[in-house]
């Protein structure tokens, strides 16, 4: 087979007649979509998954005023949890925060808890 033979196979099978190096054209995009060069019908990708979490609950950025409202409220002596969730308003904390809080400051040795569960700030009068 001579190499004009082989040549002239070689476009039959692989284009017609095209030469390899020129792309075939692109089909005509549907009416409407803008010509992105998409295949038609083909959905949108979908935008990926976004997670919304709140800081855990040792990350608490109003930790140390809690704290505080915690200590002023026990200047007068030891409280129970219910009194002093009552006395600094920790319904507006929200869920678990007075718990958090009153274990922050035992842990850090600010705040000492009694048998009974009555809260009482260590260094206190």
């Amino acid at each position: 087979m001579s190499d004009g033979a082989l040549l002239r196979w070689w476009r039959r099978l692989w284009g017609g007649g095209r030469s390899a190096a020129v792309p075939a054209p692109a089909p005509e995009s549907a009416p409407g979509r803008g010509g992105t060069g998409t295949i038609e019908g083909a959905p949108a990708p979908t935008p990926g998954r976004r997670h919304y979490t709140a800081p855990p609950r040792e990350d608490d950025p109003q930790r140390e005023a809690h704290l505080g409202a915690v200590l002023q409220a026990l200047d007068g002596g030891s409280l129970s949890r219910a009194e002093l969730g009552a006395r600094v308003g920790a319904a507006d904390w929200g869920s678990g925060r007075l718990d958090a809080v009153v274990a922050y400051g035992v842990g850090t040795g600010v705040l000492v808890e009694a048998s009974d569960g009555a809260v009482k700030a260590r260094y206190a009068d």
